[in-house]
């Protein structure tokens, strides 16, 4: 390398003045956080004038001792670009970014400072660690420089005897007091190093040698690397770290120790280097080597102070990943990577994976915009201390219009399957199993927009589709869930205080009001779902007119019931506020068939009948028709092959049960069969078979994002299901059973829906009609005027979309 004039320090020194002055003194981005970019750059000038002086210094003192007998020194100063490294290059970058940026030196605005953190933020940061580095090698190097030029100095004037040439033993330089006392000390001083443990030493040398495969031959030891590693290693280790009173204060990080072990396995591999004992005579590597040495040992015997000074030992067991055992400082070239940031993206979903007792995993899903997501699965080890716990993630783009999602857990399947499904997003797959299934159905609302109602999973059903045109039906195993269209609602919304707050008070409304409506409604929410079905059940039992009697007692008085119902805030219906809407048309005074009388209460009930959008000069509502519930079935053929389908049946007003098809009606019927059909022709129904792999079997297909119209995928002659079920119960809390209610009026429908005489796919059902109904109406209402314009109420900001 060639050699470094004092010119060259000089000419760094006046460049690294010159770009702090113009980088703050006039100004560059006034009062902004980054302002010690700045104070490197000063202490980088400020150093390299301290190089100046130690050297002027030298020369006087020379000069001055000498008295002009023997012609002025020129030392060999190449190694300080060795050690320091470039830099006049460093200097350079930071001057130009500077000046590739001067309009942060007027504007101050917000937008100028977005632009700041997120273009000029990074580089900024990198110039700063090289800035650093420079720096605290210069720290480093100037005692052993000035002891080294001042030690020549002294050598060779000692030697002479007449009596002007000894006063030179008082030599007095500008960090050395007493250069004679100072020689002494390095020539006798001891150095007390720690003790590496055996293991430990060995991790060392392993990783050591991947970089460098040449170390493992005895004095084969890069100077320049090891002495930059030491000095990185040397600023992260115990060096930083001050001790308290007591003795839990008194233990550093692992990581430190660590680190300062480091410091001592390189400073045993360089002071055995071939590389440093064959430097020329006037480099400055001995010397630097040597203060490294010393501060090294001034850390090493904190662990051997006296009294309260005293560090303790940190354990290490927690230190196992390979890199924690890194050696060679190697250049971040992501840094080289083009300035780039990350959007903001919401947490819409955070759900607990099965994890062992000595770690953690979990699923986290993020928004990006309105149909991509960003799935991360996240896995730490509990055993890891609070700052150096073990995680690692993976992550995965998905795409709502793309995804495959294969409902593993869904197979139809006489025993339990595991909670499983698989997710196929582009070149990526992830095969996720959950603890609960309420979290498998959370992610699957999430990528279809369907939630599974009540969470109605009936496994073990036998199937037989009745085609029009051909006299056998198709009979498969299957098991069948009921979906309702449901925007779903980000796990930040449903615990917002706000949407907590709503929520109560629509639950204590509602609670008034089923109270009101069915005596038994509180008692029957608060059982679980097996009490609730036995329940039913027996109430079917003893019917005396061939069907389970209302669970209303006759003389039920509805006085109390003419008040107008309370409209709920709530933005997520629970089973009491899904019921609401039909229910409150019993005692509305003007007999409308919904409480919904704006389009703020019907956007939040319905989510899909009213969208709210921007026109530029205001804000429009725009009436959409709201989308059907699903039966979704899912299927296995009996033959050899077991092939897997999916078939999805719209549920609206024409379909129906019809109980004329099996022998519910007949005396003492313990039938098991519900046949579904349509009285407005063949059912509405899409059909998709797995003819490749089990990854063909997608039920993202159904999702709201990428199922067609019926014309694709459809099964037009279709005429009639019928669901077989392993046992009455099974088929009484799908379908319900004959009844004696009597349905003339909204009143009576809502009686007999409460009253669980139509089922789960009854209820259902009604749901998807009083949704049509407040469309229906909201459109009537909107006659006229396609576009409702300006300001919205407050509250329909926050769910009008």
């Amino acid at each position: 390398m060639a050699g470094i004039a004092l010119s060259d320090v000089l000419r760094g020194a006046e460049l690294a003045w010159q770009v702090y002055q113009v980088g703050w003194s006039q100004g560059f981005l006034p009062g902004h956080q980054y302002e010690d970019f700045g104070n490197d750059i000063k202490d980088l000038a400020e150093n390299l004038n301290n190089i100046l002086r130690v050297v002027e210094n030298a020369k006087t003192t020379w000069a001055q001792n000498s008295r002009g007998l023997v012609r002025p020194k020129n030392w060999d100063l190449s190694s300080l670009e060795e050690i320091i490294g470039d830099y006049h290059t460093t200097l350079e970058d930071c001057k130009r970014l500077l000046e590739e940026n001067r309009e942060f030196r007027t504007a101050s605005s917000f937008a100028y400072n977005v632009e700041w953190s997120l273009m000029i933020q990074p580089k900024v940061d990198h110039l700063r660690k090289r800035l650093e580095a420079h720096n605290s090698k210069i720290t480093i190097l100037l005692k052993p420089l000035e002891l080294s030029l001042l030690s020549e100095i002294h050598h060779d004037l000692a030697k002479r005897i007449d009596a002007v040439h000894q006063s030179v033993l008082h030599l007095q330089g500008l960090l050395i007091p007493d250069v004679g006392q100072a020689i002494t000390n390095q020539e006798s001083g001891v150095m007390r190093l720690l003790s590496i443990p055996p293991e430990i030493e060995r991790r060392f040398q392993a990783t050591a040698e991947g970089a460098h495969p040449e170390i493992s031959e005895p004095g084969c030891f890069p100077l320049q690397a090891g002495a930059d590693a030491l000095v990185a290693h040397f600023e992260e280790s115990t060096k930083k770290f001050t001790p308290g009173r007591f003795l839990n204060e008194r233990t550093p990080s692992s990581i430190q120790y660590l680190n300062l072990l480091k410091c001592v396995w390189l400073v045993e591999r360089l002071q055995h280097s071939e590389a440093l004992a064959t430097v020329t005579k006037d480099s400055q590597w001995p010397g630097y080597i040597a203060q490294l040495i010393e501060d090294i040992s001034i850390q090493c015997q904190r662990f051997s102070a006296p009294g309260s000074q005293q560090l303790l030992l940190p354990n290490l067991v927690d230190l196992k990943s390979p890199e924690d055992y890194s050696i060679w400082v190697e250049e971040c070239i992501a840094q080289l990577i083009s300035p780039h940031f990350e959007a903001h993206i919401e947490e819409v979903l955070r759900v607990p994976l099965p994890s062992p007792p000595d770690a953690q995993r979990s699923m986290t899903v993020y928004k990006i915009d309105s149909t991509r997501y960003r799935l991360i699965e996240a896995v730490t080890d509990k055993n890891g201390t609070s700052n150096r716990a073990r995680s690692r993630e993976f992550k995965m783009e998905i795409d709502l219009k793309t995804v495959n999602l294969t409902p593993i857990y869904a197979t139809p399947s006489s025993r339990p399957k595991a909670f499983e499904m698989l997710i196929h997003s582009g070149s990526t797959q992830t095969n996720p199993t959950f603890q609960e299934l309420k979290h498998l159905y959370r992610l699957q609302h999430l990528l279809t927009g369907y939630k599974v109602y009540e969470r109605y999973d009936q496994a073990m059903v036998n199937v037989q589709f009745i085609l029009s045109g051909q006299s056998a039906p198709i009979e498969e195993h299957g098991r069948i869930q009921l979906w309702l269209p449901k925007p779903f609602l980000s796990s930040s919304a449903a615990n917002s205080p706000t949407a907590s707050e709503t929520q109560s008070t629509a639950s204590r409304s509602e609670m008034s009001l089923n109270t009101a409506i069915d005596p038994l409604g509180p008692k029957r929410e608060a059982r679980n779902g097996e009490a609730r079905k036995q329940s039913s059940y027996s109430s079917f039992r003893t019917s005396n007119v061939g069907g389970p009697i209302s669970p209303l007692s006759t003389n039920t008085s509805f006085a109390s019931l003419s008040q107008p119902a309370r409209q709920s805030m709530s933005p997520v219906p629970t089973r009491s506020t899904t019921y609401s809407s039909f229910r409150s048309s019993i005692y509305s005074k003007n007999r409308s068939p919904s409480i919904f009388t704006n389009a703020t209460s019907a956007s939040r009930r319905t989510a899909t009948s009213v969208t709210t959008i921007s026109t530029g000069t205001g804000k429009a509502r725009l009436h959409e028709k709201p989308a059907k519930p699903l039966l979704v079935l899912f299927l296995k053929s009996k033959d050899a092959r077991q092939k897997l389908a999916l078939v999805a049946i719209e549920v609206d007003d024409s379909t129906k049960v019809e109980r004329e098809r099996c022998k519910c009606r007949t005396a003492n019927s313990r039938c098991i069969v519900s046949c579904i059909e349509r009285s407005k022709g063949s059912l509405l129904a899409q059909r998709w078979d797995a003819d490749q792999s089990l990854s063909s079997w997608n039920v993202a297909a159904l999702g709201v994002e990428q199922r067609k119209d019926l014309r694709v995928c459809s099964w037009d002659n279709l005429t009639r299901i019928s669901l077989s079920f392993q046992s009455m119960e099974d088929r009484y809390k799908f379908a319900g059973g004959p009844c004696s209610c009597k349905l003339k009026m909204q009143h009576d429908l809502a009686m007999c829906v409460l009253g669980r005489h139509l089922g789960i796919f009854g209820e259902i059902k009604q749901i998807s009609s009083q949704r049509l109904k407040n469309y229906h109406a909201e459109r009537d209402k909107a006659t006229g005027r396609s576009m409702v314009m300006g300001s919205l109420p407050e509250d329909e900001f926050a769910f009008g979309s």
